[in-house]
Formats: C-alpha cells, structure tokens, sequence
C-alpha cells in the first residue's frame, strides 16, 4: 500500500475505538439486569488486557502488513496463517449483517421512523445498499478509512455515550426513581449457569477488534511507540463508556432480550418523555450511531481483506488477490460485500430483527474467536523460539507472558465452546445456522488450500 498515508496515535486510537466500541453492546448486557457491570469487569480482565497486550507486543515486534495472519505464518507456516486469516475474513459476513442492522435502525430512528425496524426485509434491503456504499468508499484506501473514523468516532461514538451517560445520571441526581436496583448483591451474580456464562462470552465479543490494527501496521507511523500509546488510550476509553454507559441505562429503563434491536432508543423516549424535552433524544441518537457504523464499516471492510489477501498469495487465484490503484484488493473486498448482502436477505426470513441480530451475533462470535486460537498459540511459539529480536514493547517476564496468554486462550476455548450450546428458548432455525456456517465455511476453506496449494507441491517435486 501506499507508504505515505500514515495514522499517528489520535488516528490509530479513532480507528480502534470505532471498530472496538458498539454502544449496542450496552443494550445487550443491560438485559441481565446490574450484574452486568461484573461481567463487564470480567471481561475485561480475562479478555480484553490480555489480548491487547499480546496484539501489542506482536504488531510493535513483527510490523508488517497483515496483522494476524503473518504473525501466525511466522510460528506455524502458511497453511494455519491462511486458515486463521480464512476464519477471520468469514466471521466478518455474520458480523457485518449485524452491524448493518444496526445501522438501518439507528436511520430509521434518525429519520423519525421507528416503524422501518419492525419489518426485517425491508432492513435487510436498506442494510444492503448501505453496505455497498461503504464498500465502494472503502476502495479508495486506508486513508479514506481514517477520514470517515475521525469524523464517526467523536460524534457517532463519544457524543451517544456522553448523552446516554449523562441524561442518566442526571436522572438518578435529580431525584427520579431508579427502573434498576443497584445492590452488592444484585452486582454480583447470583448463580453461574450456562446462560450466565454464555452472556459473559458475548460481552466478551463486545471487547473484541484489537487484533486488527496489526493488519494496519505497515500504514502506521513510527508503530513501535505508536501502537502501545493508542492501545492505552482506546482500552482506558472503551471500559469506561462501558461501564458508565451500562449504570445510566439500566438506571433508566429495563429491557428483555427481544427488545435488543431498539434498546437504545426505548431509553432515549423515555428520557425524552421524563424531560419534556423539546427534541428528540432517539433522532440525535440515530444520526449519531449512523455516522458511527458507517466510520467503523469501512475499517472492518478493508482489514479481514487485507489479511487474507496477504495470507493467501500462495493459495488464491491471482485474479481475486489483485490490487487496484489505491493498493485495496478490490475483488475480495467486492466478493465480500455480494456475500454479505446474500447472509442479509436470508436473516429476514426469521421472524423479527431482534432475533436475527441476536442469531447473526451468535454466529460471529462462534467463527470470530476461532482465529483468536491460532493468534494466542502463535504469540506463545514466537515469545519462547525468536528470542533474540528485539521487542519494543513486551510484557516483561516469559512467565508472566505464558499466563496472560493462558488467561486469553481459556476464555477463547470456553467461548467457543459455549457458543455451541443452544440457548433454551432458541429454535432450530437460529440454532443450525450458528453452528453449520462456521463448519461449511471451514470445509471451504480447507478446500480451498488443497487446492490452491497442489501446484506449487508438485513444481517442488520437480
């Protein structure tokens, strides 16, 4: 890619708070009720540090373009680089659908007409169009990306947590009664059963985008001192808004599983009815999630492409790795969007929005952490084999490396495993695709390699 298009710190920390941060993600821990902030803690702790500190020392140690998938060819070779970068890239159909749902709903409020989100192929349809328009913009290159991130996360990311935050604590200091009890034994959770922990894996899923600005190294100036400072900032950030965020909610309004798709909204018309105020708190939200979802769409577009375009130049027919004149492998990043907006028109056959985003989280949370797996194995291989380069920013000791590794891989294992068991109210419909996509597209990919690989076997032989 182009070499003079560098992020500094500021830029590096917009780009990652808005692919990293999703206010919807207080909606759906709010539907736990106040043991949520626990489990946000929790998290954080057994997920969230310990993956960016491994992110941090491996994109400051091995700066290429890439991310993941060279640091995974550099431990184990260019078949588990390839399929780490394989399940990254096709976690991203799932999660793309559910962020442009999202996204359709957050217009339909912003326009003032909540009623589009109740009707799911007509979502589906607007998701698409959105999702092309993003795409389209996205092939001009990383620094288009960044342009549209400085603009979405100040105003689409920072201003919603600040009005969601403080209407609700100006709420609770002005005298309104609390929808929530906040007790110590409400915050702690009462029991751990599968659904407990299972919500705990999803929140985790809310912490997850760090891996992905290695994918952007080489567009990031002086990334030795860059990545840990931005890293910093963007993990101080997103905790708090969490946290904070999550207290106002739940102090205003309380919500069941199947109002997740409008969760946010729900509270602003209440806020805006306990006021009188004279706008509407749900239109400004809706303007301002929508500028956040379209700056985080184009980074999340272009950088599962950049990896497996980078892991797949072996593998891949050249036609499909081929680069345009901004650098942007425009045929994956094409390919991508024509499955996306196939995944879309299929989520509208289950019955209501809310149970499609639900089931599409499930499904990208299942395939997103699989990658995580080679990810943490890969940083423990290089920490204890390639001793002797030099790392500019590195957790201090080899056995405090290995346990916060070992921290991050029993969360991801458990979250994987988890995922795969069926919630009780879930039905075959939701259930099946969860866990059948990951498998086919894992076979593909499996096929794929195969195949793409016999070539050059037999040119060796030669």
């Amino acid at each position: 890619m182009n070499s003079t298009k560098k992020l500094g710190v500021m830029g590096l920390s917009f780009l990652s708070i808005n692919a990293i941060l999703g206010l919807r993600n207080i909606a759906f821990a709010s539907t736990i009720g106040p043991s949520a902030l626990f489990y946000w803690i929790a998290a954080a702790l057994i997920y969230f540090i310990p993956i960016g500190l491994i992110v941090a020392e491996l994109s400051t140690t091995y700066p290429n373009q890439g991310g993941m998938g060279v640091w995974v060819r550099k431990a184990f070779g260019e078949k588990a680089s390839f399929l780490c970068s394989w399940f990254f890239w096709i976690a991203n159909f799932t999660y793309y659908p559910s962020l442009l749902l999202t996204t359709t709903i957050a217009i339909a409020y912003g326009i003032n007409q909540p009623q589009m989100a109740s009707h799911p192929m007509k979502t589906a349809i607007i998701s698409s169009i959105i999702f092309w328009i993003v795409t389209l913009l996205t092939l001009k290159g990383t620094k288009m990306s960044g342009r549209l991130a400085s603009i979405g996360a100040p105003l689409g990311v920072l201003v919603p947590a600040i009005l969601i935050f403080g209407f609700g604590f100006y709420s609770m200091f002005s005298g309104e009664p609390s929808a929530t009890h906040f007790t110590q034994s409400t915050i702690m959770p009462n029991n751990l059963s599968f659904g407990t922990i299972m919500f705990l894996s999803t929140l985790m899923f809310g912490f997850s985008g760090a891996e992905m600005l290695g994918t952007i190294a080489g567009n990031v100036r002086n990334p030795q001192k860059t990545f840990p400072r931005a890293i910093l900032i963007t993990s101080i950030i997103i905790a708090l808004v969490y946290i904070l965020a999550t207290v106002a909610f739940q102090f205003v309004i309380t919500i069941s599983s199947d109002q997740t798709a409008t969760a946010l909204y729900l509270f602003a018309d209440k806020i805006t009815s306990q006021f009188g105020l004279d706008f509407s708190l749900s239109q400004i939200l809706g303007i301002c999630f929508v500028l956040a979802f379209v700056g985080s769409l184009s980074f999340l577009i272009l950088n599962p492409s950049v990896m497996i375009a980078e892991s797949a130049k072996e593998v891949l027919p050249k036609n499909l790795l081929k680069e345009n004149k901004d650098g942007m492998p425009s045929i994956l990043i094409l390919g991508q969007a024509a499955a996306v907006t196939l995944i879309l028109i299929l989520s509208a056959f289950v019955p209501s929005v809310s149970k499609a985003l639900n089931m599409l989280i499930l499904m990208s949370t299942l395939a997103f952490f699989i990658p995580y797996v080679f990810l943490i194995s890969a940083y423990l291989k290089l920490r204890m084999t390639d001793k002797k380069i030099n790392r500019p920013f590195k957790i201090k000791s080899n056995s405090l490396a290995i346990f916060v590794a070992l921290i991050g891989m029993i969360s991801v294992v458990g979250t994987i495993g988890l995922t795969l068991i069926p919630a009780p109210d879930t039905t075959l419909l939701e259930y099946l695709p969860i866990v059948l996509g990951p498998i086919l597209f894992g076979c593909i990919g499996f096929i794929l390699y195969t195949n793409g690989t016999k070539g050059k076997k037999k040119q060796m032989k030669n």
